[in-house]
Parts: structure tokens; C-alpha cells; sequence
């Protein structure tokens, strides 16, 4: 069975009503890819955990597939965690 097709909408749809997608990030990845794995949206990264470089990678790469500006995104909870909640802010 094929993956479904990661769009802006797939996405979107997992935004909770307080208007924010809880995702998993894999830092040190060796190929940088999203998909949709329990009900989250999981984003595999090339650049590594350290002095924040991870999550603006992470919000540069939610900004391009939801196709928002980074500045319309904010990590609410798990600055320093794999699981992290990020505001989408529309």
C-alpha cells in the first residue's frame, strides 16, 4: 500500500482547534523527508540538534509544505524535545 500524498491540506488537517500540529522530529538524518505516521506529522532533518539550528530547520521545512511563511509558525512546547507542538498561526 503506497503512502499518502504529503499536501498542505493532509497537514492542515492534523491542526488541532487550538490551531496547533504535534510532530516528531529525527535530527541527523541522512535524507530530509516528512510523513504522516500516527496521526503526526513526522520530519526527518539532515542538520543536527545544536544551538537551535534543528528547529528553525524544522519550521523552514513545515513553512515550505504547508506553504506559510516561518513567521506564521511558533514552537509552543518541545524546544529541545524530538516531539515538539508548533502553533500554526493563519
Amino acid at each position: 500500500m503506497a503512502a499518502p500524498t504529503l499536501t498542505p491540506e493532509a497537514i492542515t488537517a492534523l491542526i488541532s482547534d487550538r490551531n496547533e500540529l504535534s510532530l516528531r522530529v529525527v535530527p541527523g538524518a541522512k535524507v530530509e523527508k516528512a510523513a504522516i505516521e500516527n496521526g503526526a506529522l513526522k520530519i526527518w532533518l539532515r542538520t543536527a540538534p545544536e544551538d537551535g539550528k534543528a528547529n528553525k530547520a524544522v519550521l523552514a521545512i513545515l513553512a515550505k509544505l504547508l506553504e506559510v511563511s516561518v513567521s506564521q509558525l511558533e514552537i509552543t512546547h518541545g524546544q529541545t524535545a524530538r516531539d515538539k507542538r508548533v502553533r500554526v498561526l493563519v
